[in-house]
């Protein structure tokens, strides 16, 4: 039984609802007193603490407070406020979907599958598919005439006209063509999002942005992107002044990354604006990102992280006395964090001999940038590891054998219907014939034909013979 939320007692019926909180007869009499509602002025019964609070009349004329619609059938009054019928699914309980699971707000009992199950709405259209005629997502019928699969409304109704541009459009469009439909989602889009900005300038710049977009890829990938491009103008809302923004504070509050994820608005300052990109600025700071990424990729508490700083500082030294570049000092950290990372999850503080040929047999290729480090090491933590042995050219050979036997016998393991030819060659030719890799990684299916024990292959004018794993 429901129970009232002021006296704490059971009641069968629940006399008024009121900010989430339930009231029986009794406390409903004893709490909300009668007086002038400061909307209409009409008498009404109202919460006696809340000097706010309106009759239910206004309390329902409100606007809905997620969509702001006016003149609509209430679906649920929140603390906040009323909300319509259509965004009232956004305020439920999330509940599991009892046929795949996953937390819904929108379940719902579909009849035509006869199984009394609320699903999800992704479960509640699993049946559906995409009509041929007008692109919707529904449920479909095979035309008797033409063979397609049509949903209900383009089969029993005759073409529409576009209440925009007059195009006759397939009945289960609706009113708009596709074009239009979406340049209505965008500028529907763009009337909610410039009264986020707070900026007058920045807010005409957005809207000159937006026409740009619309003209550059289309409304319908426009009204997609819009959502994430109103981030660039409000992270850079101070920027904006009487003119755009100079390159050098958008990379600083950006950096090369955010640089990247907003490519079309820095194409179009530099399109329309003339904004002059400072390639060299940014591949340091990008350069500059990685390098501290790779810095924190251990807890500054561990003395692993703490080598890890100290090795940062002298690579930052080495920088400003020009002896290196900082491309140059994000390969030499690479490994050191690598290296580090390994010594963390262990008891130990400082990496071992041990440590340095496991890595090395995981990633050959960085024989040569961890000399560094390991010089670091032996220099300021007095450790004694072995860098003529990581240099051995024998040793880094036979790791890279050793990896190219792993690789090709995950090959030879799979099933015949799985063989890759193309790869197993590429493997077959650096394994066998100690061909380079960027040679190898050039060869194509018409370089190679088989032959009864393997396959033949020309490379650079040579023929080389591969074993076939199958036989």
């Amino acid at each position: 039984m429901p129970q009232c939320d002021e006296c704490g007692n059971a009641i069968e019926k629940i006399h008024r609802l009121y900010k989430q909180h339930h009231y029986c007869h009794k406390c409903y009499v004893r709490v909300f007193k009668k007086r002038d509602c400061p909307s209409c002025g009409k008498s009404s019964r109202l919460h006696k603490t809340d000097q706010l609070a309106v009759c239910q009349k206004c309390e329902a004329n409100r606007p809905c407070i997620r969509c702001q619609r006016i003149d609509y059938p209430v679906g649920k009054i929140t603390e906040q406020g009323p909300v319509c019928n259509s965004c009232s699914v956004y305020f439920r309980e999330f509940q599991a979907c009892e046929r795949c699971g996953v937390a819904s707000q929108r379940l719902s009992r579909i009849s035509r599958f006869e199984d009394n199950l609320r699903v999800c709405p992704k479960c509640a259209t699993r049946d559906y598919q995409t009509c041929q005629s007008c692109r919707r997502y529904r449920s479909v019928e095979q035309d008797a005439v033409s063979g397609k699969m049509l949903c209900k409304k383009c089969l029993s109704c005759p073409p529409l006209q576009c209440l925009t541009c007059q195009q006759q459009i397939p009945a289960g469009r609706g009113k708009y063509c596709e074009s239009c439909s979406w340049r209505r989602i965008f500028g529907n889009r763009i009337k909610e999002l410039i009264n986020t900005l707070v900026n007058p300038s920045l807010k005409s710049y957005f809207e000159e942005y937006t026409n740009w977009l619309d003209h550059e890829v289309g409304p319908n990938k426009a009204a997609l992107l819009i959502y994430k491009h109103i981030q660039f103008f409000e992270k850079t809302n101070d920027l904006w002044r009487d003119q755009i923004p100079d390159y050098d504070p958008l990379l600083h509050r950006l950096r090369a990354s955010g640089l990247r994820k907003y490519a079309l608005p820095m194409r179009w300052l530099a399109t329309v604006y003339h904004l002059q990109i400072d390639t060299q600025s940014k591949g340091y700071c990008s350069e500059l990102d990685q390098l501290e990424k790779l810095v924190s990729s251990c807890s500054e508490a561990s003395f692993s992280g703490k080598v890890l700083q100290d090795y940062y500082l002298y690579l930052k030294d080495k920088i400003a006395l020009g002896k290196t570049s900082i491309r140059s000092a994000r390969l030499a950290m690479k490994p050191a964090s690598a290296l580090m990372l390994l010594v963390s999850q262990s008891r130990l503080d400082l990496p071992t001999m041990w440590h340095v040929k496991y890595y090395l047999f995981k990633s050959p290729g960085q024989a040569s940038a961890i000399v560094g480090f390991l010089n670091f090491l032996n220099k300021n933590y007095g450790t004694n590891l072995d860098t003529s042995w990581v240099l051995d050219e024998k040793i880094t050979e036979k790791s890279n054998m050793k990896k190219l036997e792993k690789q090709l016998l995950a090959i030879m393991k799979a099933s015949k219907d799985d063989l890759n030819e193309l790869e197993w060659i590429r493997l077959g030719l650096m394994y066998f014939h100690n061909l380079d890799k960027s040679i190898c990684n050039h060869v194509i299916s018409s370089d190679f034909e088989i032959v009864s024990d393997g396959f033949r292959v020309n490379v650079n004018n040579a023929q080389f013979w591969i074993p076939n794993p199958n036989f």
